[in-house]
Protein backbone atom coordinates (compact mmCIF):
# COMPACT_ATOMS: atom_id res chain seq x y z
CA UNK A 1 0.00 0.00 0.00
CA UNK A 2 1.41 3.42 -1.08
CA UNK A 3 1.32 6.18 1.04
CA UNK A 4 1.15 9.67 0.65
CA UNK A 5 3.93 11.66 -0.15
CA UNK A 6 3.56 15.05 2.66
CA UNK A 7 4.65 18.10 2.15
CA UNK A 8 8.43 18.14 3.65
CA UNK A 9 9.01 15.11 0.99
CA UNK A 10 7.46 17.11 -1.43
CA UNK A 11 9.10 20.31 -0.89
CA UNK A 12 12.39 17.79 -0.45
CA UNK A 13 11.73 16.48 -4.14
CA UNK A 14 11.00 19.52 -5.48
CA UNK A 15 14.54 20.92 -4.22
CA UNK A 16 16.39 17.29 -5.84
CA UNK A 17 14.60 17.87 -9.02
CA UNK A 18 15.65 22.00 -9.33
CA UNK A 19 19.25 21.31 -8.14
CA UNK A 20 19.54 18.69 -10.66
CA UNK A 21 18.35 20.61 -13.40
CA UNK A 22 20.49 23.79 -12.44
CA UNK A 23 23.56 21.10 -12.34
CA UNK A 24 22.57 19.79 -15.95
CA UNK A 25 21.94 23.61 -17.71
CA UNK A 26 25.17 24.51 -16.14
CA UNK A 27 26.82 21.73 -17.58
CA UNK A 28 24.90 22.28 -21.20
CA UNK A 29 26.04 26.22 -20.83
CA UNK A 30 29.70 25.57 -20.47
CA UNK A 31 29.71 22.51 -23.00
CA UNK A 32 27.40 25.12 -25.25
CA UNK A 33 29.87 28.01 -25.09
CA UNK A 34 33.50 25.86 -25.59
CA UNK A 35 31.99 24.34 -28.93
CA UNK A 36 30.77 27.18 -30.28
CA UNK A 37 31.85 30.43 -29.18
CA UNK A 38 35.31 32.44 -29.08
CA UNK A 39 37.71 32.65 -26.55
CA UNK A 40 37.03 33.65 -23.28
CA UNK A 41 39.02 37.11 -23.57
CA UNK A 42 36.83 38.06 -25.97
CA UNK A 43 33.72 38.40 -23.56
CA UNK A 44 32.19 41.56 -23.52
CA UNK A 45 31.68 43.53 -20.07
CA UNK A 46 27.90 43.64 -20.96
CA UNK A 47 27.66 39.68 -21.85
CA UNK A 48 29.08 39.03 -18.54
CA UNK A 49 27.37 41.78 -16.06
CA UNK A 50 23.86 40.69 -18.13
CA UNK A 51 24.33 36.96 -16.95
CA UNK A 52 25.19 37.98 -13.72
CA UNK A 53 22.43 40.73 -13.37
CA UNK A 54 20.19 38.07 -14.52
CA UNK A 55 21.06 35.55 -12.06
CA UNK A 56 19.98 38.08 -9.06
CA UNK A 57 17.10 39.09 -11.13
CA UNK A 58 15.78 35.08 -11.31
CA UNK A 59 16.72 34.18 -7.85
CA UNK A 60 14.04 36.34 -6.56
CA UNK A 61 11.45 35.28 -9.39
CA UNK A 62 12.10 31.91 -8.26
CA UNK A 63 11.95 32.85 -4.36
CA UNK A 64 8.18 34.36 -4.91
CA UNK A 65 7.55 31.72 -6.73
CA UNK A 66 7.70 29.35 -4.47
CA UNK A 67 5.55 30.82 -1.76
CA UNK A 68 2.83 29.98 -4.60
CA UNK A 69 3.35 26.50 -5.14
CA UNK A 70 0.79 25.40 -2.61
CA UNK A 71 -1.32 28.41 -1.48
CA UNK A 72 -3.06 29.57 -5.11
CA UNK A 73 -5.31 28.73 -7.58
CA UNK A 74 -4.05 26.00 -10.33
CA UNK A 75 -3.37 28.78 -12.59
CA UNK A 76 -1.37 30.87 -10.29
CA UNK A 77 0.36 27.72 -9.59
CA UNK A 78 1.33 26.71 -13.08
CA UNK A 79 2.18 30.49 -13.98
CA UNK A 80 4.91 29.63 -10.34
CA UNK A 81 5.78 26.39 -11.50
CA UNK A 82 7.06 27.68 -14.62
CA UNK A 83 8.75 30.05 -13.77
CA UNK A 84 10.76 28.34 -11.33
CA UNK A 85 11.80 25.55 -13.70
CA UNK A 86 11.88 27.92 -16.89
CA UNK A 87 14.53 30.45 -14.50
CA UNK A 88 16.07 27.76 -12.52
CA UNK A 89 17.51 25.97 -16.55
CA UNK A 90 18.35 30.08 -17.09
CA UNK A 91 20.05 30.74 -14.11
CA UNK A 92 22.33 27.08 -15.03
CA UNK A 93 23.19 28.21 -18.38
CA UNK A 94 24.20 31.45 -17.43
CA UNK A 95 26.15 30.77 -14.01
CA UNK A 96 27.67 27.71 -16.67
CA UNK A 97 28.80 30.59 -19.33
CA UNK A 98 30.92 32.72 -16.47
CA UNK A 99 32.53 29.61 -15.66
CA UNK A 100 33.57 29.04 -18.89
CA UNK A 101 34.68 32.64 -19.37
CA UNK A 102 36.23 32.47 -15.85
CA UNK A 103 34.02 35.30 -14.86
CA UNK A 104 33.44 36.07 -10.97
CA UNK A 105 29.42 35.25 -10.81
CA UNK A 106 29.15 37.76 -8.37
CA UNK A 107 31.12 41.20 -8.21
CA UNK A 108 30.85 43.80 -5.87
CA UNK A 109 29.40 46.97 -6.14
CA UNK A 110 25.96 48.50 -7.99
CA UNK A 111 24.25 45.37 -10.22
CA UNK A 112 23.70 47.48 -13.00
CA UNK A 113 27.01 49.07 -13.49
CA UNK A 114 27.52 47.21 -16.64
CA UNK A 115 24.68 49.28 -18.03
CA UNK A 116 25.90 52.39 -16.75
CA UNK A 117 29.29 52.22 -17.91
CA UNK A 118 28.23 50.96 -21.24
CA UNK A 119 29.88 52.74 -24.51
CA UNK A 120 28.81 52.88 -27.89
CA UNK A 121 24.77 52.57 -27.15
CA UNK A 122 23.04 53.58 -30.15
CA UNK A 123 19.43 52.74 -29.49
CA UNK A 124 17.43 55.23 -28.31
CA UNK A 125 15.92 52.66 -25.59
CA UNK A 126 18.82 51.53 -24.60
CA UNK A 127 20.27 54.63 -24.25
CA UNK A 128 16.84 55.80 -21.72
CA UNK A 129 17.41 52.68 -20.28
CA UNK A 130 20.98 53.27 -19.43
CA UNK A 131 19.85 56.99 -18.42
CA UNK A 132 17.90 55.56 -15.33
CA UNK A 133 19.85 53.12 -14.56
CA UNK A 134 22.19 55.92 -13.85
CA UNK A 135 19.58 57.68 -12.35
CA UNK A 136 18.66 55.02 -9.96
CA UNK A 137 22.48 54.51 -8.84
CA UNK A 138 22.99 51.28 -10.65
CA UNK A 139 20.55 49.36 -8.27
CA UNK A 140 18.07 46.57 -10.31
CA UNK A 141 14.86 47.94 -11.16
CA UNK A 142 12.04 45.76 -10.32
CA UNK A 143 13.11 43.86 -7.17
CA UNK A 144 10.69 43.71 -4.64
CA UNK A 145 12.07 44.86 -1.01
CA UNK A 146 12.47 42.61 2.10
CA UNK A 147 8.96 44.09 3.42
CA UNK A 148 7.13 43.02 0.47
CA UNK A 149 8.11 39.24 0.27
CA UNK A 150 8.01 39.27 3.88
CA UNK A 151 3.91 40.48 2.82
CA UNK A 152 4.20 37.82 0.31
CA UNK A 153 4.70 34.96 2.55
CA UNK A 154 2.61 36.05 5.44
CA UNK A 155 -0.38 37.20 3.07
CA UNK A 156 -3.25 34.47 2.11
CA UNK A 157 -6.41 33.90 -0.64
CA UNK A 158 -6.50 36.45 -3.06
CA UNK A 159 -4.76 39.26 -1.41
CA UNK A 160 -1.74 36.51 -1.96
CA UNK A 161 -2.34 35.92 -5.43
CA UNK A 162 -2.60 39.84 -6.18
CA UNK A 163 0.42 40.73 -4.51
CA UNK A 164 2.21 38.06 -6.21
CA UNK A 165 1.29 39.11 -9.37
CA UNK A 166 1.68 42.70 -8.98
CA UNK A 167 5.10 42.02 -7.62
CA UNK A 168 6.17 39.65 -10.38
CA UNK A 169 4.79 41.89 -13.23
CA UNK A 170 6.54 44.77 -11.80
CA UNK A 171 9.79 41.77 -11.77
CA UNK A 172 8.91 41.05 -15.39
CA UNK A 173 8.30 44.26 -16.83
CA UNK A 174 12.64 45.02 -15.51
CA UNK A 175 13.90 42.54 -17.09
CA UNK A 176 12.25 43.24 -20.25
CA UNK A 177 14.50 46.09 -20.72
CA UNK A 178 17.73 44.63 -19.62
CA UNK A 179 17.36 42.04 -21.97
CA UNK A 180 17.00 44.15 -24.86
CA UNK A 181 20.11 45.83 -23.95
CA UNK A 182 21.95 42.87 -23.95
CA UNK A 183 20.40 41.77 -27.13
CA UNK A 184 21.48 44.87 -29.12
CA UNK A 185 24.84 45.13 -27.43
CA UNK A 186 26.60 42.15 -26.30
CA UNK A 187 28.82 40.51 -28.48
CA UNK A 188 28.11 36.63 -27.49
CA UNK A 189 25.66 35.18 -29.92
CA UNK A 190 24.61 33.05 -27.10
CA UNK A 191 23.72 35.80 -24.90
CA UNK A 192 21.73 37.74 -27.19
CA UNK A 193 19.96 34.42 -28.08
CA UNK A 194 18.95 33.95 -24.17
CA UNK A 195 17.67 37.28 -23.98
CA UNK A 196 15.47 37.15 -27.08
CA UNK A 197 14.14 34.18 -25.55
CA UNK A 198 13.26 36.09 -22.54
CA UNK A 199 11.99 38.96 -24.15
CA UNK A 200 9.21 36.44 -25.65
CA UNK A 201 8.97 34.54 -22.73
CA UNK A 202 8.49 37.31 -20.19
CA UNK A 203 6.19 39.37 -22.16
CA UNK A 204 3.32 36.47 -22.97
CA UNK A 205 3.66 36.04 -19.35
CA UNK A 206 3.35 39.92 -18.73
CA UNK A 207 0.01 39.65 -20.78
CA UNK A 208 -1.18 36.57 -19.03
CA UNK A 209 -0.44 38.04 -15.35
CA UNK A 210 -2.30 41.57 -16.59
CA UNK A 211 -5.79 39.72 -17.58
CA UNK A 212 -5.23 37.71 -14.47
CA UNK A 213 -5.46 40.21 -12.38
CA UNK A 214 -8.04 42.29 -14.18
CA UNK A 215 -10.04 38.91 -13.23
CA UNK A 216 -9.57 38.93 -9.93
CA UNK A 217 -10.02 42.62 -9.27
CA UNK A 218 -13.32 42.20 -10.96
CA UNK A 219 -14.62 39.61 -9.52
Amino acid sequence: MQHPTNPASRRKNVLIALCALLVLALVAGIFTYKTTSKPASTVSAIDSGFARSMLLHHAQAIQMSMMMRSEASPEIQALAQSIIMKQTREMGVMEGWLTAWNEPVMLAGQPMAWVENASHVRHLDDQLYQAQCKADGGAMAGIATPEQLEQLKNAKGSEKEVLFLELMLAHHRAAIPMAWFANRNGQSSLVKALASSMIRDQGMEIGWIQLKLQQIKNS
